[in-house]
């Protein structure tokens, strides 16, 4: 399992006035289990609302975000973590070969 640092939308909406809804986003910690990624990708668009100011503010306007997709039996969930790919890649990697020696 591994920790990261999430981007939840808190947006509470009216089914009848979607519209009128003010995004709101915070953060959270999840972990996730590096066996189930099926997928990282860049989330460009949380760097657009990074600058915007609509994502919380102890965030540096030096982060970046990616989408990590798992699938575990049929299910598959996108979180969007702080950290950029090459970062969020070697955390998820879980490549242990290793040469014995013989």
């Amino acid at each position: 399992m591994v920790r990261f640092i999430e981007i939840i939308n808190k947006t509470t909406k009216h089914p009848r006035m979607e519209r009128t809804a003010t995004p709101s986003f915070g953060v959270q910690e999840v972990w996730i289990n590096e066996n189930y990624v099926v997928n990282l990708r860049e989330a460009p668009g949380y760097n657009k609302m990074l600058k915007e100011g609509r994502l919380p503010s102890d965030l540096s306007p030096d982060h970046s975000f990616t989408a990590v997709t798992t699938n575990t039996g049929g299910v598959t969930e996108t979180y969007i973590v702080v950290g950029d790919m090459q970062t969020v890649a070697r955390k998820v990697s879980h490549d242990k070969a290793s040469l014995l020696k013989g």
